[in-house]
């Protein structure tokens, strides 16, 4: 116990500080150009100061007397030093679909862009970048840009960054093929390096018959030495997101990319021997087309480092679950067991660790862990013991020490602590009800214990078209996850797909009352972890659960609204582009649930938002696109 306070004190003395950019500065297009430059110099630490990471933190929220920005382009985080003409693009941010988002919104990202710690010193010109062509009179983000940069010693002795690639270049192309512009880099390498890494930001737009390059799934090799040493497909599943649901095309898998995310650089590691030539190269995989019209969107760079400074390194990268961060609320399907992402830090292959891990005022648990990681890979370890507090919020500590059973070359980033929070507690005695689409083909759902041992589950054979199913549930004390899965990836409501029409799922209790609502626009999968305990008053969700539906249509709009308890609630459809021009306001006293259409075909074909509001507040708002 005293080591493990111990190593969570030195937590509390890594030195680290955070260098902002752009503080909450709000960026627009300027049509013109197709692109808006947002310049600002940065002080950053003198080369003497040694770095151990840096955290690129971003965040969007919506203006201040601004709606939401709609569109997903491609923005640019780029620094330049003091004079110097070679700009680094050192991160990449593909923008969500904002239409819906309410005023409040607000989103987190990071990405370690440590690599680039020999540029970010001194004096820095941060240029954010953002690209596209709508309005920029009525939408835009506020964004902040914020370094986190934690002092101490390397990881390994950085020598040298080469930029190798950097253009947006044509794909499919037969008179100018892209492997023209992809032609081996021959490097000496430093007299100490001992490995590589190329490292690279690459992300696929433009759409020609095939859907490339934003919509088609193709490969790239990179090559060492003429030897292919990589080879990935570049292509992203978005049904995941953990920004969701947005307002566009959000669920549409994409090439490398999803709307609403920070570009996680890929990065493979090479030998080097000091002094030598080596050269690198980038192949994409053979494609040509009649109307080419493909893009690939590539920055790459080759690292060269020296001597690793610990033989045994650990490193605590994240705790995923518990957690209060967004960007994982949408990851743990094992409930009441605590996931953890490691690094190994050192020369030799990490093969045991020994975790330490509890909540705040609780007897610490321990885990033995025996596996392989190699040097700079990562993994993610499920912890085995459950977690559980009384109070509705707390504090989870985690500790790593004794890498391969020695000690720890670097001990000031093996612990983090997490906001953990208490799961809402749920009746013996529960109801789930489930109503399907016109595409039940693609569903099930299940409940599990912790540790993925089966409860209850309904298989998509069960399922039939737009039928209600109330599964009644009779569990015990415990903890338990609620899954539902889309093999579609589309959930049970999609705007761009309104033929397959729309379900929805909730838990009740046995009186009908809402436990728990879900949205129905939830792409490929919920993931609901809750706990039963019996005697135990249980959670309920007394907000609303509202669903608009379809979202493109030629008049007919369908309003879903059911509640625990009743309000006054006011419908308000508005033009999009001036809300203050209402078109229908519909009031509802002492209203609780109920289903409504509203006929729009009489207004002018336009954009539109659905409004609720009650107790003064806006608590939904969607678009509906009214179509010839």
């Amino acid at each position: 116990m005293y080591g493990f306070l111990c190593s969570l004190h030195i937590l509390q003395a890594q030195h680290t500080e955070n260098i902002i950019s752009h503080n909450q500065e709000t960026i627009v297009t300027d049509p013109s150009k197709g692109e808006n430059s947002y310049k600002h110099w940065a002080l950053f630490p003198p080369q003497s100061k040694e770095i151990r990471q840096i955290v690129l933190n971003l965040t969007f929220e919506c203006p201040d007397n601004m709606r939401c920005a709609d569109w997903d382009y491609v923005d640019h985080i780029k620094v330049r030093q003091k004079n110097d003409t070679t700009n680094y693009e050192i991160a990449r941010m593909l923008t969500p679909y904002g239409g819906r988002f309410q005023e409040d919104w607000r989103f987190d990202w990071k990405v370690d862009i440590t690599d680039f710690s020999p540029i970010l010193r001194d004096s820095l010109e941060v240029d954010y970048i953002h690209t596209g062509y709508e309005d920029n009179k009525t939408r835009g983000w506020k964004v902040t840009v914020d370094f986190e940069i934690t002092y101490g010693t390397p990881v390994a002795e950085q020598l040298a960054i080469h930029k190798v690639y950097d253009g947006n270049y044509s794909y499919g192309d037969k008179t100018n093929p892209i492997e023209n512009h992809l032609q081996p880099v021959t490097i000496n390498a430093h007299s100490k390096s001992t490995f590589g890494k190329v490292k690279i930001h690459q992300t696929g737009h433009g759409m020609d018959a095939n859907g490339c390059g934003e919509f088609c799934d193709k490969y790239r090799d990179i090559l060492y030495n003429g030897k292919v040493i990589n080879r990935k497909q570049l292509w992203m599943e978005c049904g995941d997101n953990p920004l969701y649901p947005q307002a566009g095309t959000w669920i549409f898998d994409r090439a490398n990319w999803c709307p609403g995310y920070l570009l996680q650089p890929d990065e493979v590691s090479f030998d080097l021997y000091s002094g030598q030539e080596f050269t690198i190269d980038l192949n994409m995989e053979p494609y040509e087309t009649e109307k080419p019209s493909a893009k690939e969107l590539l920055v790459a760079y080759v690292l060269e480092y020296g001597k690793i400074n610990a033989e045994n390194d650990v490193a605590l990268v994240d705790i995923i679950s518990p957690s209060n961060e967004k960007i994982h609320s949408r990851k743990n399907e094992t409930g009441a067991l605590a996931v953890i992402r490691i690094k190994n830090n050192g020369q030799n292959n990490l093969k045991s660790l020994v975790v330490n891990y509890f909540l705040e005022g609780q007897k610490p648990k321990e885990y033995k862990w025996k596996g392989d990681i190699p040097f700079g890979e990562t993994a993610i370890l499920t912890l085995p013991e459950e977690i559980y507090s009384e109070k509705d919020s707390a504090k989870f500590y985690v500790a790593l020490k004794r890498p391969n059973g020695k000690k720890d070359g670097y001990g000031l980033d093996n612990s983090k602590s997490s906001v953990y929070t208490k799961p809402n507690i749920l009746p013996e005695s529960a109801v789930i009800y489930f109503k399907t689409n016109s595409k039940p083909g693609q569903n099930e759902y299940s409940v599990t214990d912790s540790y993925g041992k089966p409860i209850f589950k309904r298989d998509s054979v069960d399922l039939k078209p737009n039928t209600v199913y109330l599964d009644t549930l009779r569990l015990q004390k415990g903890n338990y996850t609620f899954k539902v899965y889309d093999k579609g990836g589309d959930g049970l409501e999609f705007w761009f797909k309104a033929k397959d029409g729309n379900g929805s799922v909730k838990l009740l209790d046995t009186l009908g009352q809402a436990i728990k609502h879900f949205n129905s626009d939830f792409g490929s999968h919920i993931i609901y972890n809750f706990r039963v305990e019996p005697g135990v008053p249980y959670h309920l969700d007394n907000e609303p659960s509202i669903n608009m539906f379809p979202a493109r249509t030629e008049g007919p709009v369908t309003l879903d609204y059911f509640a625990n308890v009743e309000k006054d609630v006011e419908v308000i459809i508005t033009q999009q582009e001036d809300e203050t021009k209402i078109v229908e306001t519909h009031t509802y006293l002492n209203f609780k649930k109920g289903i409504f259409t509203y006929d729009l075909s009489y207004l002018p074909k336009m954009r539109y938002y659905l409004k609720v509001v009650i107790d003064g507040k806006e608590v939904f708002k969607n678009r509906i696109r009214l179509k010839e």
